[in-house]
């Protein structure tokens, strides 16, 4: 890597960085603008990060999986140490000193004497260029400025006033509306498309049939939705082709089955959990530019160099003449990883020879973008005499998890992302079977993480109930990661678990390890006679390794337990034969702020360490399981189907 790909000094003596990810909230920008500023000893806020443009940033497979901190730090400090080293021997040459005798100061380069220089100076004649060496030494902790420093994200003032800009708000010259005529159900193909109607209405500009886009542009979106309305569409539904499940074992020890049947203890339970939409409050938009010489899109995008491909190859341009500029996304969680509207977008825009915004409606977000897939969770395990978890038996039974399809080289990372529970488990037994849907299923926040763990969690919880043992002990007595023993210690003493509570609360425990992250949560539940459950308290406990922005790591850790919360007691999407039932925020309601919690207590005790790794996505995975378990400490019952209802409370209430 080049270090005029990462690092640029302006004439005005900012700086400018550059990465391939994308910023849709989790304080990213903010994060690499510290380590950026870090290294080259200067103010937050004379750095910029220029996020996601293809034209502009090396490129970057894609911002998913809480990998950007734990990818991008190591990299973009060692582009700001060279570029830091860079200047001061240039600064040395210029003031006839020893490179040594020199060092930085808010933006400038000198000695003790006075003599003095500033980057915008030492880069006025030659931009900075060179090989970044994979050994470039940092500067020591003791020199450290921002890193570890508390700091508000650099957009919140434009989201909170109104200033930030989507991809709908994008308005270029010319620009017109798009609109497509959707098929009854999944898979289904036009075979008759009759277009006089809509041709003849007002404002329209084209009506387009090109492969499977079947839509209009117009003047106003208005018109283009009346118009793709009044499409006469002849569709043809093929039958479903015959798939088989996919299997892929993640840990087969010999003798399982045998040492569960012979262990003292015994338990087996099944849990399911719902497809549940992304449920963004924005819902997909993208504006295309498409030319006879190339394309530009503006677009929410997880994979900006991915889309920029698949536009121009449906297109047919080069993929060098097309650039993506990526926009901030109003939610995603994962839904911004299908290019679809982006494509939609693409196709009208040319066959128009206008740049088109195309934004789909609320009922087409429910309907027909991808969603976190259903789980079956089956479960059964053997305790030893001394009460110890003797052996473990595990079968997860979900659909695809991405939108690259059921690819057996990456399944277990993603319909199988953490099933191996985290404990020492002498003999076990993990099995993955992805299996088909009608529905679209593709990348969700955590994406099978938060499945697998509500069940481990639950059952291991049961298991501690079952043999009479406290659940955090239990717990600890088959934990060997001294990290992952910490947080749960630290989150124990910090909720006082274990305490005596009011009737009808009860205090429920998780945890995990996600991509190198530790955490640990405690929830706190209150339920009321008709079985309501209400989430009174939650703390938690992360250890993300070393903290750019301990600010940063709070928020996203809270925002992840509320929106986790929401999945556990309020959000399914219903469907039958493949088709979405439930379109608009009254059949699928999420929490609002009058379900919220009344604290969320997160402490961010990472150990510096260790390799800084993710936050996006770690905070969500407990939450469901601590509620449940908790909703067991209040009242008894063992719901081990989310979400947690009233009406399945009840049930789980009453004598079997």
């Amino acid at each position: 890597m080049n270090l005029e790909e990462r690092i640029r000094v302006e004439p005005d003596g900012s700086l400018t960085a550059f990465s391939g990810k994308i910023e849709f909230g989790q304080g990213i920008r903010t994060a690499f603008a510290q380590l950026v500023a870090n290294e080259l000893d200067v103010p937050v806020e004379r750095v910029r990060v220029v996020l996601g443009d293809t034209d502009e940033v090396p490129f970057d497979f894609g911002t998913f999986g809480s990998n950007s901190i734990a990818q991008e730090a190591p990299a973009l400090r060692r582009a700001a140490a060279f570029a830091r080293r860079t200047l001061i021997d240039r600064a040395a040459a210029r003031l006839g000193l020893p490179a040594k005798r020199l060092d930085t100061k808010d933006g400038t380069i000198g000695d003790g004497d006075g003599k003095r220089v500033t980057y915008a100076e030492l880069v006025q004649d030659s931009p900075l260029t060179g090989a970044i060496p994979d050994d470039e030494p940092l500067l020591p902790e003791g020199r450290w400025r921002h890193i570890g420093t508390p700091l508000s994200r650099v957009e919140a003032r434009d989201i909170v006033t109104g200033r930030a800009r989507y991809t709908a708000d994008v308005r270029l010259e010319g620009l017109a509306r798009g609109a497509i005529a959707r098929p009854p159900v999944r898979g289904a193909r036009a075979t008759r498309v009759d277009e006089r109607a809509a041709r003849a209405m007002p404002g329209v500009i084209a009506v387009v049939h090109d492969g499977d886009v079947i839509g209009v542009v117009a003047e106003r979106e208005d018109q283009a939705r009346a118009a793709a309305d009044a499409l006469d569409i002849d569709w043809d539904t093929p039958k479903a082709e015959a798939s088989s499940t996919q299997v892929v074992p993640l840990r087969e020890d010999a003798g399982t089955d045998a040492a569960i049947a012979s262990a003292k203890l015994t338990r087996s339970a099944t849990y399911t959990l719902p497809s549940i939409a992304s449920a963004s409050i924005g819902p997909s938009a993208a504006v295309v530019d498409v030319r006879g010489d190339g394309a530009t899109v503006y677009a929410g995008t997880h994979r900006p160099f991915g889309l920029r491909d698949t536009v121009a190859d449906r297109v047919g341009l080069p993929r060098e003449r097309v650039r993506v500029q990526a926009q901030m996304s109003s939610g995603t969680y994962g839904r911004s990883s299908a290019p679809d509207v982006s494509i939609e977008a693409a196709v009208l825009s040319k066959h128009a020879s206008r740049p088109v915004l195309v934004q789909w409606t609320r009922a087409e977000e429910f309907a027909y973008s991808p969603n976190r897939p259903e789980a079956v969770l089956e479960v059964a395990a053997g305790l030893d005499g001394e009460g110890r978890i003797a052996a473990w038996r595990y079968d997860e039974h979900t659909n695809v998890h991405t939108a690259a399809g059921p690819d057996p080289r990456v399944a277990a990372m993603t319909s199988g992302r953490n099933a191996v529970p985290p404990y020492r488990i002498p003999h076990a037994k993990v099995v993955l079977h992805v299996e088909p849907t009608p529905l679209r299923t593709a990348n969700f926040r955590s994406l099978a993480a938060a499945e697998n763990v509500f069940a481990i969690e639950s059952f291991v919880d049961e298991l501690a109930h079952a043999s009479g043992q406290d659940p955090l002990a239990f717990r600890l007595r088959h934990v060997d990661d001294a990290r992952l023993r910490r947080v749960m210690e630290r989150v124990a003493e910090v909720s006082e678990f274990g305490t005596k509570v009011p009737e009808r609360r009860g205090r429920g425990f998780a945890c995990t390890e996600y991509h190198g992250t530790y955490v640990a949560q405690v929830a706190e539940v209150e339920v009321s006679a008709s079985g309501a459950v209400r989430v009174l308290r939650i703390w938690c406990v992360i250890d993300p390794g070393l903290v750019v922005n301990p600010d940063g790591v709070r928020n996203q850790t809270e925002g992840g337990i509320q929106q986790s919360a929401s999945w556990t007691l309020l959000e399914e999407l219903r469907h039958k034969g493949g088709r979405v039932a439930t379109t608009s925020w009254d059949t699928y309601p999420i929490a609002t702020f009058r379900d919220a919690p009344e604290s969320i207590e997160v402490l961010v005790e990472g150990d510096a360490s260790a390799p800084s790794t993710g936050v996006g996505e770690p905070g969500a995975v407990p939450t469901a399981a601590a509620i449940a378990n908790a909703v067991f400490a209040a009242c008894g019952a063992r719901v081990r189907d989310v979400p947690l209802t009233r009406e399945r409370v009840r049930k789980a209430t009453q004598p079997a």
